[in-house]
């Protein structure tokens, strides 16, 4: 890691009314864009992370385009099955993702050479999990006719699920090869591999879904294939890399190919804490999505389409949240608080930026982006227009909390603060769904009542990360102890 050699205080004596000048003078935003872990350093770090989320959130949002295109009601069993796989996907993908925390804090201490043993332990993690959902399938098709899909919705969801879960295994374990280059600063890779592999998918989605001259128009299964193909495609990618490039970072990927029950009950007990912060904050979405097609298939169309463009302003954050933990971890390895806590703050202004100008355009422009939808299908889709209206504007409500939740997250995440994660999004998903489904179905509250709650819902988690970080409980939580303190030049 790179010091300077003048370690500036973060905290500045001003007054208020001083401080509100200078933000208004050119001298305030040099100084914030070029000062350690200022504008420029984020931005470096995290726009190549930030475009490789885009890009996937981009994937998404070219499937069920085509899938709208091909057959409204195969976008709607696409979108349930879809959100339900990676809702369960949530727990295994946050345990061996937490690998990101161990390879930043492992880098920051200047123990490298651990990284290559925890990062296999998330591998062989990964593969061995993503089997299970493979295993899943007879029992899929039977959870949907009992939440009240019709008997060929069901089947759908079902082919869906059975297709895309052959790429659950490449799912999970491709995120501790993540780890291993963002853990280390080097974002610009996962870019690459990223967007190569959403290439792949956006070139074979057509090809699948609607064939070529009769040949392999295979609709709905075309969609999940695709998407399982550049999922694999994405795994081996970024392990021949990573092999090529330990030949000069020198972090044992090569000699620690081995299971060690040690390192991988580390990373389990933590990452099953990340985990479940992140299962229950999906399983939010993932509910919420299924309980709303209680109110009809309009009603879970507008929802998807709705869903399908709050990840275009979602997926930049998820990149920001990477490189925030990766950032914090860094400086947490290395007994640097206070550029951890200026690292969270840059990050929160980046995010706060980007999600704004999303904000805005959903609640000026709605029908610009809802009439790319209604290109091949006008008149079916005019039924549902009004419905995914008001789901943009509860989006752009919330929008501004989501970046909080995932930079203050992300932050407590990298900083080894799992358990105060885990505790606080339990406690409120539970109540907010208790919430959301009593009034549902005791009560014939409506679809405005859902999207109501799963608003606060972001709004309370956001408030209470963010008033953790400010109070500071995170700097007793490094999983890492550095063996030297950081010296000029380091």
């Amino acid at each position: 890691m790179t010091y300077p050699e003048k370690h500036e205080p973060v905290a500045e004596t001003r007054t208020p009314r001083l401080a509100l000048l200078a933000f208004f003078t050119l001298a305030f935003w040099r100084e914030w864009f070029t000062r350690p872990r200022g504008g420029w350093e984020a931005l470096r770090l995290a726009t190549p992370v930030i475009l490789s989320s885009s890009c996937f959130a981009l994937m998404n949002f070219a499937d069920r385009i085509y899938m709208t295109w091909y057959d409204q009601r195969g976008m709607s069993a696409a979108f349930q099955a879809g959100c339900l796989l990676w809702g369960l996907l949530t727990l295994p993908i946050g345990i061996s993702s937490f690998t990101n925390t161990f390879v930043s804090q492992y880098n920051g201490s200047g123990k490298k050479y651990r990284i290559g043993l925890v990062v296999w332990q998330g591998v062989f993690f990964g593969l061995a999990v993503g089997l299970l959902y493979l295993a899943a399938t007879p029992f899929v098709e039977r959870l949907f006719i009992a939440m009240g899909a019709a008997p060929d919705m069901a089947r759908m969801e079902r082919n869906y699920w059975f297709f895309f879960s052959l790429g659950a295994s490449a799912c999970i374990a491709h995120e501790p090869l993540t780890s291993y280059f963002c853990g280390q600063r080097d974002m610009k890779t996962v870019m690459w591999i990223g967007i190569a592999s959403v290439v792949m998918n956006v070139v074979l989605d057509p090809i699948f879904i609607f064939g070529i001259n009769g040949y392999c128009r295979w609709g709905i299964e075309g969609a999940a294939i695709a998407s399982a193909l550049s999922l694999w495609f994405k795994f081996f990618l970024y392990l021949v890399v990573a092999f090529r490039r330990d030949r000069v970072w020198r972090c044992g990927l090569r000699e620690r190919f081995h299971v060690h029950w040690g390192e991988m009950s580390r990373l389990v007990r933590y990452g099953t804490m990340s985990g479940l912060q992140v299962l229950a904050d999906n399983g939010c979405f993932t509910l919420f999505v299924l309980l709303i097609g209680w109110f009809g298939e309009d009603a879970s169309a507008a929802a998807g389409i709705a869903f399908n463009l709050n990840a275009l302003a979602f997926m930049p954050m998820v990149g920001l949240g990477i490189a925030t933990t990766s950032m914090v971890g860094n400086d947490v390895g290395a007994g640097r608080f206070d550029l951890a806590s200026r690292s969270t703050a840059t990050a929160f202004a980046l995010g706060a930026t980007i999600t704004g100008f999303f904000t805005l355009s959903f609640l000026i422009a709605p029908n610009f982006f809802l009439d790319i939808y209604a290109l091949r299908n006008p008149e079916e889709f005019e039924r549902i227009r009004s419905l995914a209206v008001t789901s943009l504007r509860f989006i752009a409500l919330y929008l501004l909390f989501d970046a909080a939740n995932v930079v203050f997250s992300s932050a407590l995440r990298g900083a080894g603060d799992a358990k105060f994660i885990m505790r606080v999004t339990l406690s409120v998903a539970s109540v907010s769904l208790s919430v959301i489904f009593g009034g549902a179905l005791f009560f014939d509250r409506g679809v405005n009542w859902c999207w109501t709650f799963l608003t606060v819902y972001i709004i309370l988690n956001a408030s209470i990360f963010a008033a953790r970080f400010l109070q500071g409980g995170w700097k007793s939580q490094a999983l890492v102890h550095s063996r030297r303190a950081p010296q000029v030049g380091d």
